[in-house]
């Protein structure tokens, strides 16, 4: 049988064709360690799950794997028993934390790191791979249910009717997410079987999620976050649907970096809004207590994409709700003893100086060995000359011994080390996430000063109804516009107006409600008040309940994003019931 991946016998040549730009397929580098017999990675079982998707490599512990690590971006090399995956896009060489080291202390974590180095080639392909033509001229059509997931969500397996099993692949399901984010066990599922290779293909499920159907403007909705910078984020509301969000969007702080708040596949909770007829994403005015929009199904009859809490990455596990000063050394100390996960996201530091000369000295040394050896054979005869040569080349052996302890010490000190970054890591996601939900939290303090001091939002709202009117109208003004009597709030009014957390929001819409009351809004041009008319037509009739009330709107804000508009009804008697706080795009009365 032909082998089905390459022995590098060359370092510096593997690294220098990792780095060139071109490669159409990303690349796995498998590390094995001569004297570590029983966690060695299993590159026979990854060559053939991934098949022609990557290249794969098998790089033997010593001499070369220095060479390639020298050779690599610091932090990017492979060592011991344990393997990488290097992308084709060669984005790694700036970010080494794309190409995640996955590392084997045992038996069962180099089974663990086998499985994660196929999820991590899978997640780069983004175009599924021709297939072979099946042997049978016509596909059959067949029904079954998903009884399990395997490798990482790359593979389904699936119950036929007949009672034989089959399994879908990730990589052949356009597009290629997860297959336990668009499946659930015991889902039914239609496809046409290859008899060959009993795979499945359901491509005929794919669905085509449109955005006008899924969302409104103003809807809390979920993304993934694909990719993350200093500045920006690119969400993804769906495969094909990402938009990029600045800075401005995603803190009202200037100072703060956006991959402070967030990390690279994680899903998040965004508003959907419309600017222009553009649509927009925003982090600012985000509640996490609120209803959010549930993501589309990619397939027919399947699951939402998303979900909240579920992420690409690796995120901390706890439950538990940042800080906690004793769940975080807890966690760490778990971190160092668990030396043998396979998902250390951060990489261990390049091998030192003193360890690469120790490393260069045994080498010398074994050379030298090598040389006293055939000393020792070309002077048989010499008698006392030999016992000298063997008494030397003894001694060299214990020194080689020693230093081979000290070399070895030196890389278990190193992999300890990258076991306890992998636990700062798991805190430093826990504060991001804290971080996001203490900034929300103190943007609402800040707007909603008598949050929490009334029985019912109803007497809130004429609290600060008031108050308003008394900040807005001059004292020499109060008794010729003095505050009705009678006016009306409906019973949607109050949460659309305090749902807003952004600094002065309320206090605008507060001023605008005041001047609505009083009857200065007509008055005033800035408020452009108009008939809300059922549609955008000119001449379309306006919006009349059938009480005889009519629908107004007027604006509380101007050339802003997402500029709120206050829509209210005017009684055949003149009372004015207050309906709803809008953004721009909205016309729900």
């Amino acid at each position: 049988m032909e082998q089905a991946f390459l022995v590098v016998d060359s370092g510096r040549d593997l690294a220098h064709r990792l780095m060139a730009a071109g490669r159409t397929k990303p690349a796995a580098v498998i590390s094995w360690h001569p004297g570590q017999r029983d966690n060695r990675i299993d590159v026979d079982y990854i060559a053939r799950e991934v098949g022609d998707l990557a290249e794969v490599f098998l790089l033997e512990n010593g001499p070369e794997s220095y060479a390639f690590g020298d050779c690599l971006p610091a932090g990017a090399e492979v060592f011991g028993n344990a393997a990488r995956v290097y992308a084709e896009d060669l984005r790694w060489m700036k970010d080494v934390h794309r190409s995640r080291l996955r590392m084997a202390r045992d038996r069962n974590a180099a089974d663990r790191a086998a499985e994660d180095i196929i999820d991590d080639v899978l997640s780069l392909v983004t175009v599924a791979p021709a297939k072979a033509a099946p042997v049978q001229t016509e596909p059959r059509r067949v029904q079954g249910t998903v009884k399990a997931f395997a490798s990482a969500g790359s593979r389904a397996i699936i119950e036929l009717g007949d009672g034989s099993c089959c399994t879908i692949q990730r990589e052949h399901v356009v597009p290629p997410v997860r297959l336990d984010w668009m499946l659930d066990i015991g889902q039914s599922v239609e496809g046409d079987l290859n008899e060959e290779d009993k795979t499945l293909d359901i491509n005929g499920l794919k669905t085509s999620p449109r955005l006008a159907a899924l969302y409104r403007p103003g809807d809390l909705v979920l993304a993934l976050a694909e990719q993350v910078c200093a500045n920006s984020a690119k969400l993804t509301l769906y495969p094909g649907s990402s938009w990029s969000v600045e800075q401005a969007r995603i803190s009202s702080n200037p100072l703060d970096a956006v991959d402070s708040l967030m990390t690279e596949g994680e899903v998040v909770v965004a508003r959907f809004l419309h600017e222009n007829g553009a649509v927009v994403l925003s982090l600012l005015d985000v509640d996490e207590d609120a209803d959010v929009a549930p993501a589309p199904a990619l397939l027919t009859g399947g699951t939402p994409w998303l979900r909240a809490g579920r992420h690409l990455t690796e995120q901390p596990a706890s439950g538990r709700t940042f800080p906690a000063a004793d769940a975080r050394a807890a966690g760490t100390r778990a971190a160092a003893a668990d030396q043998d996960s396979s998902t250390i996201t951060l990489l261990a530091p390049k091998p030192s100086a003193a360890l690469m000369a120790t490393q260069l000295q045994l080498e010398a040394e074994r050379r030298k060995v090598a040389a006293l050896q055939e000393l020792v054979a070309a002077a048989s005869q010499a008698g006392a000359e030999l016992v000298s040569l063997q008494r030397a080349q003894d001694d060299l052996r214990l020194e080689h011994q020693a230093e081979q302890q000290i070399a070895e010490g030196t890389r278990v000190a190193m992999e300890a080390s990258a076991a306890r970054l992998a636990g700062v890591q798991a805190e430093l996601l826990d504060l991001k996430a804290y971080k996001r939900r203490t900034q929300a939290a103190l943007k609402r303090s800040l707007v909603t000063g008598s949050d929490g001091l009334f029985a019912t939002d109803d007497e809130r709202l004429r609290h600060d109804v008031y108050l308003a009117w008394v900040r807005n109208v001059t004292a020499s003004d109060k008794t010729r516009h003095a505050l009705p009597l009678e006016w009306k709030a409906g019973p949607e009014f109050a949460s659309s107006l305090y749902r807003f957390t952004e600094p002065g929001v309320v206090a605008k819409a507060l001023k605008a409600t005041v001047e609505v009351l009083i009857g200065a809004a007509d008055r005033n041009p800035a408020r452009e008040v108009h008939a809300l008319r059922a549609a955008s037509g000119g001449d379309t009739a306006q919006l009349v309940r059938a009480d005889g009330a009519r629908c107004f709107r007027a604006a509380v804000e101007q050339k802003v994003a997402a500029a709120r508009r206050l829509h209210y009804w005017k009684l055949p008697n003149g009372t004015v019931e207050l309906s709803r706080v809008v953004v721009h795009d909205d016309f729900k009365p």
